[in-house]
């Protein structure tokens, strides 16, 4: 059931985010994301504050549809911006719009096991993108503020998803001294 309502709950957003038209200011707060995303040179696979998980599925005309989600937040997160850049294109060479929430449509917020959507306090978070071929690599910028509004976090997460979901995580490895 999971499986089949994610992309009707997804769908519902993408609809009501596309309706709408951005202005020069939502464009240039694309860019300015998108460059900090492909301009990052450290990831995480997961995070201490959120889960993420992920599915993808492939449709009729051979495209897959990819969704990512964010819930279960372990610490209060305000203002929350997504941003996600499809296998490091850099943002001119770019052809279609990368997935995100808050950006174009407003933000929203998580708190640990509270939800009032009518006030922007939300389960998690959804974003969907399409592609051509599985597996697809993500790097996501993840950008929230504290209750105050003053202090801003962001976390930078990297993974390959395919159709059996996240395969992997693209962690910058460390390198390791040598054994004698």
């Amino acid at each position: 059931m999971k499986k089949y309502l994610i992309p009707v709950i997804a769908g519902s957003l993408l609809l009501c985010a596309c309706g709408k038209k951005g202005s020069d200011g939502d464009v240039t707060r694309y860019e300015t994301y998108y460059r900090a995303v492909t301009e990052n040179t450290k990831f995480i696979t997961e995070s201490e504050n959120y889960t993420v998980s992920a599915e993808m599925t492939q449709w009729d005309d051979g495209t897959y549809r990819y969704y990512v989600i964010f819930d279960e937040p372990r610490i209060s997160m305000y203002d929350i911006v997504i941003m996600a850049v499809e296998d490091n294109r850099p943002y001119e060479e770019a052809v279609k719009m990368m997935p995100s929430s808050g950006i174009f449509d407003a933000t929203s917020s998580m708190i640990p096991n509270q939800v009032n959507s009518k006030a922007g306090f939300v389960k998690g978070l959804i974003i969907s993108g399409e592609c051509d071929e599985e597996p697809v690599e993500l790097d996501i910028m993840v950008e929230w503020k504290d209750r105050s509004g003053k202090n801003a976090t962001r976390e930078f997460l990297s993974m390959e998803l395919g159709m059996d979901g996240i395969i992997s995580g693209n962690e910058e490895e460390v390198p390791q001294e040598e054994q004698p």
